[in-house]
């Protein structure tokens, strides 16, 4: 066991157990109406800012950031003001208090906090209170400025003649000033801004992010125009890492007096982050006298007794106690239970913090109540159930829609699509394969073998197979390619439908959204393509007909069937030791040669009992528990102990869905950053996002995003559900769609789609080229304006000249001896064997040889 005894620091709470007085600026804030207000926090005073100066931060100063919204409803400066009327049936504000303090902001930090507790005080409500450290923001608080956030330096000297130097950082960008002007600060994997009096340089560092240089690129054109403080337009200038020497004469000279490019130095890219690690909860109790481990601290705040690692579920934690999440990346959690005391709820957040200290993270560390978690705090938990009244309307609304649900009514009402996940009503068109195995086909036989009748909705637990399915929508024919996976099947199986999958989509242009379906775990639409009668028998194809060409169902079975709407209808064979053994479900399908009867438990409903008899389909015998017959027990024979009642499932109240950036560092290594409030404005053609709606993850592949990501957008998708905090099923449906064929089962997650909304779209290329046909920007190296460089030389790390000539024992790790020059920037390499890298690789070999012996580089 596991035990801390955390202390606290000058940064507690402090409003805990004792008498708050509320700050005079407090109390104009409105308790009950959705608002948005930032403070800027001192010794003496709280400053209420002015919208124009919301999302600039001086990392001298401490700030509060109070928002107050709507559950499922975009908070932030352009929040609508509306009353908020909590009337105990799941309508309540959601409000957040983020606690900001920058780098040297010193004690104002710990001031921030106990103000932020007076807010608290005034409410009279719960809010969830957040501790922000500069450049580590939340994604909630990053979320609320659209075009990012400026930390900037406090009394800057602006040394260097005026000269400012900034980074640009994340998908929602964070410019932060750095100073002084130094290569010290620049980074291979950075994008960097120099702002002079008569030029602004952009530097793009070599491994840098797409994104962040689309970001830098349109910083550079606003600073360029002056438009923050009035200044003549001026000049830009492009630097590409390690190219700096082929800027015009005039730009370089200029960047060799604030910089002296003979010195030039630049920090490598960053190592990969380490894969996200299973969160930890904690106890938190008053401390005893002795403890097993003690970290020294000025006084003793809690006694943290680590009580599980995940998965946690809500039902780890106790509505008498107080409760610390480590999440790691993700942040710390103190929650504090509904009849905790103050006694055990005072300082809950100060032990968050100590906590966070102890395990040195850096990142957000916040405290919620019970029954008013935020979504992140609820994400960490395994199949945490989500009150929010007004989404269970739309759930029980698109569940029972009794509509009409073809798609054009559904592209209409995207919503309904989303939320029943269905992008028509399953009248389209189908094909279907079965994968063959190995001993099956040949040379001349292929491996997929095309199914008859594939309405017949028959299926096998030990096959896999290939489903087309074609429908009409408003925008054209939009297709669906379907892998299905039965839950007996062998992996080699798995392994060659996933690449007969692949090769189809590649030979129908990558136009279909492909989705991977695994058995019993079969989306809703898939579902609703055979009308509510899909059963899966134990076996394969072949055992019936071994052509495989039909699909023949065996004459007896017995068949549990599930479901309330066709749309959720699945039946599996019951047999002992078979896939569905130990199974249970309200009602059964009993096939005995010619007859077929439906046997329905006391408990099941009526919904319940027609979906039995659709499944059943033939002439069949309705069979109610308790009265069944001679002929039925004798049909049924030895399974009659598989005929087991079960009551019918309560209804599914997943987490809202939630995007995420995904960063490829490294091949088959992926990295994902969360959305907060997300609108399909987040959905950049350069990205790769994950979309994730629960029972469904979805893959988004932007026009010009990564080709890593495209090619292995299923891994990308499985790395998710692994890294997920609250341990995902593996066997989570994975959809994968590109940038122009989204269904409106997708679309209908963001709110007021807009399928023309890229069409307007640049590229960093077509943004560089307009800034140069405004006559704005002026660069030497127009051949390295691109996003991601194809360029074989540019893709190495960067090491000075004199590390690569030294021992070769001395060399770092990742170089290659036998091809040093490959680790020299473009301007090393010029002037070290004046030529480019291009001409020296034309060079025969022996004559590469010669040169790379006489530079000392053999």
């Amino acid at each position: 066991m596991h035990i801390l005894e955390i202390g606290a620091d000058q940064e507690d709470d402090g409003g805990h157990g004792r008498a708050v007085q509320v700050d005079a600026a407090f109390r104009t804030v409105p308790r009950d109406h959705t608002t948005f207000l930032v403070w800027r926090v001192t010794e003496s005073a709280t400053e209420m800012l002015p919208r124009n100066h919301y999302g600039t931060f001086y990392d001298g100063d401490a700030y509060l950031v109070y928002s107050s919204s709507l559950p499922g409803q975009p908070a932030g400066p352009d929040v609508i003001r509306r009353e908020i009327k909590e009337n105990g049936n799941g309508d309540c504000a959601e409000r957040h208090i983020h606690a900001w303090a920058g780098e040297r902001s010193g004690t104002l930090g710990a001031l921030a906090l106990r103000r932020g507790s007076q807010l608290v005080t005034h409410l009279g409500a719960p809010a969830v209170i957040h501790r922000e450290t500069a450049t580590k923001e939340s994604p909630r608080l990053l979320s609320y400025f659209r075009d990012g956030i400026r930390i900037l330096r406090s009394g800057s000297c602006t040394l260097n003649g005026g000269a400012r130097l900034y980074r640009v950082k994340g998908r929602r960008p964070v410019l932060l000033q750095l100073e002084p002007v130094s290569w010290a600060h620049l980074a291979s994997d950075g994008v960097f801004v120099l702002d002079t009096a008569s030029l602004v340089v952009l530097w793009l560092g070599r491994a840098a992010n797409l994104i962040e240089k689309i970001f830098g690129a349109k910083i550079a054109y606003r600073m360029a125009r002056g438009a923050d403080k009035g200044m003549t337009a001026r000049r830009i200038t492009i630097a590409h890492d390690g190219y700096e020497q082929t800027l015009p004469p005039a730009d370089r000279s200029l960047l060799d007096a604030l910089l002296e490019l003979r010195a030039r130095s630049v920090r490598p890219a960053a190592p990969p982050s380490d894969p996200p690690r299973p969160a930890r909860l904690y106890k938190a109790t008053q401390p005893p006298r002795v403890s097993p481990v003690t970290i020294p601290s000025q006084r003793p705040a809690a006694r943290l007794e680590e009580i599980k690692r995940a998965p946690l579920v809500r039902e780890d934690l106790s509505d008498d106690g107080v409760y610390i999440v480590d999440a790691g990346t993700r942040g710390v959690w103190a929650w504090v239970g509904a009849t905790a005391g103050s006694a055990a709820s005072r300082g809950a957040l100060a032990a968050a913090r100590g906590l966070a200290r102890a395990r040195r993270h850096a990142g957000p560390v916040s405290a919620a109540l019970a029954g008013r978690e935020p979504l992140e705090f609820a994400a960490l938990f395994h199949q945490w159930r989500w009150c929010d009244a007004r989404r269970d309307v739309r759930l029980r609304a698109a569940r029972s829609a009794t509509t009409r649900l073809d798609a054009v009514s559904l592209a209409s009402n995207a919503w309904l699509a989303a939320e029943a996940q269905l992008p028509d009503d399953g009248s389209g068109a189908l094909r279907m394969w079965r994968v063959r195995r190995e001993e099956e086909s040949c040379a001349a036989v292929p491996p997929l073998q095309e199914l008859e009748r594939p309405q017949q909705a028959v299926f096998f637990d030990r096959d896999c197979y290939l489903a087309l399915y074609t429908y009409h929508a408003p925008t054209g024919d939009q297709t669906i390619l379907y892998y299905w996976m039965g839950g007996s099947s062998p992996n080699d199986l798995r392994n060659l439908g996933a690449k007969e999958a692949k090769d189809l989509y590649l030979k129908l242009g990558r136009l279909p959204v492909q989705a991977w379906v695994y058995q019993g775990k079969e989306p809703a639409h898939f579902l609703q393509i055979f009308k509510g009668r899909m059963i899966t028998y134990i076996g394969s194809a072949t055992d019936y007909d071994p052509s495989g060409r039909r699909v023949v169902a065996p004459s007896r079975a017995l068949i549990r069937v599930s479901g309330q709407y066709a749309r959720e209808a699945r039946g599996v064979e019951v047999g002992g030791g078979g896939a569905g053994g130990a199974a249970r479900g309200a009602c059964y399908v009993v096939r005995g040669g010619a007859r077929a009867w439906v046997w329905c438990a006391a408990t099941a409903t009526g919904d319940e009992r027609e979906v039995a008899k659709n499944m059943a389909a033939a002439e069949h015998t309705l069979v109610m528990q308790g009265k069944e017959k001679a002929d039925f027990w004798a049909a049924l024979g030895d399974r009659r102990e598989l005929l087991v009642a079960s009551p019918l499932k309560e209804m599914e109240r997943p987490l809202p869905p939630r995007l995420f950036y995904v960063s490829t560092t490294v091949p088959g290594q992926y990295s994902f950053e969360e959305i907060v409030s997300f609108s399909q404005y987040d959905l950049a053609p350069e990205l790769a996002a994950v979309l994730d709606a629960h029972g469904a993850v979805f893959a988004w592949l932007g026009t010009h995003c990564c080709p890593r990501a495209k090619d292995d957008a299923r891994n990308l998708a499985r790395a998710y559900l692994a890294q997920d905090p609250a341990w995902r099923d593996p066997e989570t449906p994975i959809f994968v769609l590109s940038q122009g064929r989204e269904p409106p089962n997708f679309t209908g997650f963001f709110p007021h789609w807009k399928h023309s909304m890229w069409k307007g779209h640049k590229t960093f290329n077509a943004i560089i080229s307009a800034l140069e046909g405004k006559a704005i920007v002026q660069g030497g190296n127009s051949a390295l304006q691109s996003g991601n460089s194809a360029n074989r030389f540019d893709q190495y790390e960067k090491y000075p000249l004199a590390i690569l000539r030294g021992p070769k024992e001395h060399l770092p790790t990742d170089i290659d001896p036998l091809t040093k020059e490959l680790y020299l920037t473009h301007d090393d390499f010029v002037s070290t064997f004046n030529m480019a890298y291009s001409e020296f690789r034309s060079l025969p070999s022996w004559k590469q040889k010669d040169l790379k012996k006489a530079v000392g580089l053999f």
